[in-house]
């Protein structure tokens, strides 16, 4: 068996550029006497290129959202009525009964919810043993049964009802075909060091028994008059001499004399006015098109008017049927009124009702700020929507992951051979890159 060897030139030209650059790479990431124990990724013109590159991202990302065409995002302030319409909005989707508000179920939300804020805890029990049933008593509610679900540190309506109905246990509680009332408390302030918003909702099925009322009248069947007496014939016998006769003479009937009927007394004075029927905004949200926000509130009640607010400004909508009604506004204007959007409807009697729609911003100095607490805005660039404040903050994670891998690689492997120069400059970026990242 003859066995043919390969030229070892030809073995070392063939496999000659990938070790050129294994080796290359390993001169960019790890020290050696090869690259003086200084890393290139760490070497002072690339980390000025770094730099340059992490205030270039910022400025590309501040020009896009200011003069680029912003699309604002929206997402429904946490309030009562958001809370209870998109609670509504989970129960039919899955074929059950909408819930109704109950101003005692309110009370006891609303009483957990300060509590917990004053007692810094976040638990259905609190500190001192009591439980969710004993605020619902207190606040003078009867109940077959009950159930309570909890949040905090959540900044939209939505975000909250997606973590609960992504919970089973929340879910189960907003899914029970039992319940039929519902209470909502909302108490904002300090925990745990920053500002939260705690939010509490109740439900329950009450004591009293539901009163049907049929909606046709029932019949009442006329009992007939009693006949008037008729006339008895009275005999009268005369006698006579010769043969007796016996001849009838009528008696006429005895009619009763009419009883009076005692005098009514009216009081005198203006007529009384029936209650002016109520009106409810029961939900409302925003579509987003592409240059306008279409704005749709759903209404019960006599309504002849209804209203959106934003900023200084506001737009009428107009009634479609089965009580929504319908606005636009340009998306542009919306944006830079950085307002929340509110409802109001009238109704003839001087009726209103108001409902807290949604949270619009796209102007720099709420977009960056310290505070963390930013909503999101999209724009298009090259016909591509994408949220630039996203794709930045993401940009900064990974090069400050990379970057402090980096480093440690650099200090790990030849511990006892240190450039301070290296660990200063490559500090110095990762400090400025967490700084761009935190201001939002």
């Amino acid at each position: 068996m003859q066995i043919i060897g390969l030229p070892q030139n030809s073995l070392r030209k063939a496999f000659s550029p990938l070790a050129s650059l294994a080796s290359h790479i390993y001169d960019h990431f790890i020290p050696r006497a090869r690259n003086n124990y200084h890393p290139h990724i760490l070497g002072h013109r690339t980390l000025g290129l770094f730099s340059g590159l992490l205030v270039a991202v910022k400025i590309f990302t501040l020009a896009v959202l200011s003069f680029g065409p912003v699309i604002p995002a929206f997402s429904s302030a946490i309030t009562v009525q958001n809370i209870i319409s998109l609670t509504n909005e989970s129960r039919q989707a899955a074929s059950l009964g909408r819930l109704s508000e109950n101003s005692l179920l309110d009370k006891a939300a609303q009483s957990k919810a300060n509590d917990m804020l004053a007692k810094g805890y976040f638990a259905h029990n609190s500190p001192d043993g009591s439980t969710p049933w004993d605020f619902i008593t207190k606040a003078g509610y009867s109940y077959l049964q009950a159930g309570e679900n909890l949040a905090v540190n959540f900044t939209e309506a939505e975000n909250v009802e997606s973590a609960w109905m992504n919970s089973p246990g929340h879910k189960a509680n907003i899914l029970n075909k039992n319940f039929e009332q519902i209470g909502i408390g909302i108490a904002e302030g300090q925990y745990q060091g920053h500002t939260a918003i705690f939010v509490v909702q109740m439900f329950g099925t009450p004591v009293e028994q539901k009163v049907s009322i049929q909606s046709t009248p029932t019949q009442v069947v006329p009992t007939p008059a009693p006949a008037p007496p008729v006339a008895q014939p009275q005999t009268t016998i005369v006698k006579s001499a010769s043969t007796p006769k016996t001849v009838a003479k009528p008696v006429a009937p005895k009619i009763p004399e009419p009883v009076s009927p005692a005098p009514v007394v009216v009081a005198q004075g203006p007529a009384p006015q029936a209650e002016p029927e109520k009106i409810t905004l029961d939900k409302g949200d925003v579509k987003l098109g592409d240059k306008t926000v279409i704005i749709n509130a759903t209404v019960t009640g006599p309504v002849v008017k209804v209203l959106a607010y934003f900023g200084e400004k506001a737009v009428m909508l107009k009634p479609l049927e089965n009580g929504l009604w319908q606005g636009e506004v340009l998306a542009a204007e919306l944006a830079q009124s950085n307002q929340t959007v509110r409802l109001e409807a009238f109704g003839m009697q001087g009726q209103s009702a108001r409902l807290q729609l949604a949270d619009f911003s796209s102007g720099t100095v709420q977009n960056y700020n310290l505070s963390g607490t930013t909503p999101q805005n999209f724009t298009k660039v090259l016909g591509v929507s994408f949220n630039p404040k996203s794709a930045e903050g993401k940009f900064y994670l990974f090069f400050i992951a990379g970057l402090l891998t980096s480093l440690i690689i650099a200090i790990g492997v030849k511990r006892h051979i240190q450039h301070l120069s290296l660990i200063a400059n490559s500090s110095f970026v990762v400090i400025l890159a967490s700084l761009l990242f935190w201001a939002g």
